[in-house]
């Protein structure tokens, strides 16, 4: 068997060029504060300085050094929790907003890069498969998808999904043409650019250890220095569970996996779309430069990297696509993500006046989007259309026991997908 590589950076960081960080050394003010330089952070942050704030923002790393610079890389149209179950909740008429909503995050991805450079964008569309022959069931939701939210997609029989992807283990899938894949971590590092070009102060390595309401505005307290603001906004996902309660609360940090082969000459995939399945607990993938293939999966609540991840994830290709034979994977690597336990973003403001957007693991980044747009105009003009996403307000995930509860559903759910597979195929 071919020896494996594990390098320690992913290869979307293996891919880029950092500028120099610039770190907080002294007090300033400002009129709004963004904690978090992931993607969301920047959204805001540049949206906020477009109509005419002040702002600065602070990362305790580097700009998207955790999932918002190592996820798969795909912007498409909705929620990780299904449009049936988020009309369930909030009726149908709401749910269409939301939808729009998320659209609207799409748009706001496809423009920003279209506008400022377009080879970020890596290929067209997504397809999501089925495992096993579901009688007609990916066929009906998407005509449901057709009729209650106009999505753009097309239905592919089993014949016509086996033309563009060679296993026996895919029947029939739906193809979103206006959906897309980037480098993600070049859009993260564009939005930066763009934030500095618009007058953001953007400060790396600058960790934000408290903040503290004042009769008048905010003070962050960073280890060399001090921000005092009329606005604090956190955008800081599930890797700071002490800055905010009342999202680090309501957030579960869950881990996925992704591995990067070497480049190949394959006639296996036959497609640039982006490519998922539709288990519960599915695989993520695409083509990218060089003819490589950026394989993800593996979700779960452990944060500990595997100890044989490239091999794993290697094994997990194959499954699917044996005809591969054995390529090299040279990069291999985790993220953990914030999952709310309703499976929707968090965007609001608390009660003490904490404006807050997180919570995107398994959205897409069409999310980030639509929640820094909807937070800047919610302050810079008193837009109230975030409060669209009050029925999906944080609550708390129980702590160590959520952990497990959540683990264990996957477990299940895997469970469940093997189940349909055997019974089914």
């Amino acid at each position: 068997m071919r020896q494996t590589i594990h390098l320690p950076e992913s290869w979307y960081e293996h891919t880029v060029s950092r500028p120099l960080p610039v770190v907080l050394t002294a007090d300033t003010e400002t009129d709004v504060c963004v904690i978090g330089g992931g993607l969301a952070g920047l959204t805001t942050a540049l949206e906020l300085s477009r109509h005419g704030k002040r702002v600065v923002l602070l990362e305790g790393a580097q700009i998207a050094a955790g999932a918002s610079g190592r996820n798969g890389g795909f912007v498409s149209n909705g929620f990780a929790l299904g449009i049936d179950a988020v009309a369930a909740h909030i009726g149908l008429t709401a749910a269409r907003v939301l939808y729009d909503l998320s659209r609207d995050g799409t748009a706001y991805v496809r423009d920003t890069i279209v506008k400022h450079d377009p080879s970020i964008k890596m290929g067209d569309g997504w397809r999501i498969c089925v495992r096993h022959d579901d009688r007609g069931s990916l066929a009906r939701y998407g005509e449901s998808l057709q009729k209650d939210l106009g999505e753009n997609l097309q239905f592919s029989s089993t014949q016509e999904t086996r033309r563009l992807l060679d296993t026996t283990h895919y029947f029939s899938s739906l193809y979103f043409p206006e959906a897309f894949h980037i480098h993600p971590l070049r859009y993260a590092l564009l939005l930066a650019e763009l934030c500095v070009k618009s007058g953001v102060l953007i400060y790396e390595s600058t960790k934000a250890l408290s903040v503290n309401k004042l009769e008048a505005g905010f003070v962050v307290l960073t280890e060399r220095g001090r921000v005092k603001a009329e606005h604090i906004v956190y955008c800081v996902s599930a890797l700071d569970a002490k800055l905010h309660p009342v999202t680090a609360r309501a957030l579960l940090p869950v881990s996925t996996y992704i591995g990067v082969t070497e480049p190949l000459e394959q006639n296996v995939i036959r497609t640039q779309s982006a490519l998922s399945d539709t288990r519960r607990a599915g695989d993520y993938y695409r083509l990218i430069d060089q003819g490589r293939i950026l394989w993800g999966g593996r979700i779960t609540t452990r944060q500990s990297e595997p100890y044989r991840l490239a091999d794993e994830m290697r094994g997990d290709m194959l499954k699917t696509y044996p005809k591969l034979g054995l390529p090299r994977m040279d990069f291999a690597w985790g993220g953990v993500m914030g999952y709310a336990l309703h499976k929707m973003p968090l965007i609001g403001r608390d009660g003490d006046g904490h404006w807050f957007a997180t919570g995107f693991g398994g959205h897409g980044l069409n999310t980030t989007a639509m929640a820094g747009c909807l937070i800047a105009h919610a302050i810079a003009r008193g837009d109230d259309t975030y409060r669209r996403f009050a029925a999906f307000a944080p609550r708390w995930t129980f702590g160590p026991l959520g952990r497990v509860g959540v683990q264990a559903s996957y477990w299940w759910m895997q469970a469940r997908d093997r189940f349909d597979e055997t019974t089914k195929g």
